[in-house]
């Protein structure tokens, strides 16, 4: 989708993620703010080349101003039908489709290079099948300037506008990068007692900046089989069953770039090497 910035709404409340808009004047900035298919906001600009036109995704975006600061707030998904992903980017030019930032990707594909049409570029072709990442802009923005948050499954209270874990709940994830100088928390849970497996993945790390490659997360993994079948139970607990082996180095990376940055720099280097961001990134689909 193409972003337009233009003006900003003053929000007095801190950032919230709650897959809920928090803008009180939506649609006083032109395509800016565009609004699909959601239940509780009328849909605007969702026609064209301007967004996502027949696409049945639930989708918006908004512009508000917080702390002094304008910010892109998006929220895609609704976290009642199992997928919703929200977060609140700095703005960093005067329409998100210039140099360096990430709507139509990085170098050649911005709007306005006369070279490509809005529907291409990371839109079109957001793996990098056809082009590399230098064309996407995959790999290009700043992590210290985002906030995130992305959850499937799990139970959604829409009185109160909470997302949780319930034990009731077959299957659980949660991505949350709360902080914007902070690295981010995933963490996973499956309970299917039909199947006779429970497991919980959390890997936190939050302890580190993304000038620190000395600190690694913290880790939970546990898996148990109860299945009747099974002469014995069998579980696995890495903090009791891999101490004498396992070496956690999870969230040992800095990202050295200053701003937005081209994925073929390598901004992500791990204590040990760099991570290649400008690699074929479809195969991981297939």
């Amino acid at each position: 989708m193409m972003i337009v910035s233009v003006w900003a709404t003053q929000v007095t409340a801190e950032f919230q993620m709650n897959f809920v808009p928090i803008d009180p004047t939506f649609g006083d900035h032109s395509r800016t703010d565009t609004s699909c298919n959601r239940p509780d906001v009328t849909d605007l600009y969702c026609g064209g080349s301007w967004s996502n036109a027949g696409d049945p995704t639930p989708f918006l975006q908004e512009v508000v101003l917080i702390d002094g600061k304008d910010y892109y707030h998006v929220i895609v998904g609704l976290p009642e039908d199992g997928f919703a992903q929200e977060f609140y980017m700095g703005t960093s030019t005067f329409y998100q489709g210039g140099s360096g930032t990430s709507s139509l990707g990085d170098g050649i594909c911005r709007y306005g290079s006369g070279s490509y049409g809005i529907t291409q570029c990371n839109m079109g072709d957001a793996l990098g099948q056809t082009h590399d990442n230098q064309f996407t802009g995959n790999g290009s923005g700043n992590p210290r300037d985002i906030i995130m948050r992305q959850v499937m499954g799990g139970t959604w209270d829409g009185g109160t506008n909470t997302w949780t874990c319930d034990a009731s709940d077959p299957f659980c994830y949660e991505f949350t990068k709360n902080d914007f100088l902070l690295k981010p928390t995933i963490e996973l849970t499956v309970n299917e007692p039909v199947d006779f497996m429970q497991a919980h993945f959390a890997f936190d790390m939050s302890n580190s900046n993304y000038a620190d490659d000395t600190v690694a997360g913290s880790m939970i993994n546990t898996v148990e089989f109860t299945d009747p079948f099974l002469s014995i139970a069998a579980s696995h607990d890495s903090a009791v069953d891999s101490t004498d082996w396992m070496d956690i180095t999870g969230g040992r990376y800095i990202f050295d770039a200053t701003w937005q940055t081209e994925p073929s720099l390598e901004p992500y280097k791990y204590f040990n090497g760099n991570f290649i961001l400008d690699r074929e990134w479809w195969r991981y689909k297939q």
